[in-house]
């Protein structure tokens, strides 16, 4: 009965000792949207690895390298050298901060995470994401808050996302679409109603 007890015991031991020598990774991400809307600034902590990689969805949904510029490494506020390779960097392991900067087109972007992880996404004051016509936020499962003059869009763990946002000129060029075609549906609408009153 004890060398059973002991049995269990060193087995529980060992696997606690497997499972806490196991690296912990962990990725967190934040993108600063510029104020023009047409590029951002990208901070992403890394824990435990030794390779990072900037990809986004081609037009099959495969992944594609993303083209991004400026590339830093830091440990503890210290540049570290670091290889570039197709579609991202590789270092020695370690944690580390990496920041670089991207490129926006038409207010739409999407990245895809070399691991599942924190995303956040700051937006200046004038863009906006609250209408569904004019936006788009995948995948579902973020929060939207609005602070101190802007808004950030947070994922507490994707493996990518995708978001459209729009501001003030986009949304009165909804407006006047929208007015012009309740006009064209009401002219269209009235000879119908102008019959149905004669026959009545």
């Amino acid at each position: 009965m004890r060398s059973n007890t002991r049995v269990i015991t060193g087995c529980i031991t060992a696997l606690i000792l497997v499972i806490l020598a196991i690296p912990v990774t962990a990725l967190n991400v934040t993108y600063q949207i510029a104020d023009d809307g047409t590029g951002y600034h990208a901070v992403a902590a890394v824990n435990a690895t030794d390779r990072y990689e900037f990809m986004q969805s081609g037009a099959l949904g495969e992944q594609v390298p993303l083209k991004v510029t400026n590339i830093t490494l830091l440990e503890n506020g210290v540049n570290k050298t670091y290889t570039e390779e197709r579609g991202g960097i590789r270092f020695a392991s370690g944690n580390y901060s990496i920041t670089f900067d991207g490129a926006i087109s038409g207010n739409t972007f999407q990245s895809q995470l070399p691991e599942p992880g924190s995303v956040s996404i700051i937006l200046p004051e004038h863009y906006k994401v609250d209408n569904p016509l004019l936006t788009s936020i995948q995948p579902g499962g973020s929060r939207v808050n609005k602070s101190m003059n802007q808004t950030v869009v947070t994922w507490d763990k994707t493996r990518y996302f995708d978001i459209r946002f729009y501001d003030a000129n986009q949304e009165n060029l909804l407006g006047i679409f929208t007015q012009f075609w309740l006009i064209i549906a009401v002219m269209l609408l009235l000879p119908f109603l102008f019959s149905r009153g004669r026959q009545g």
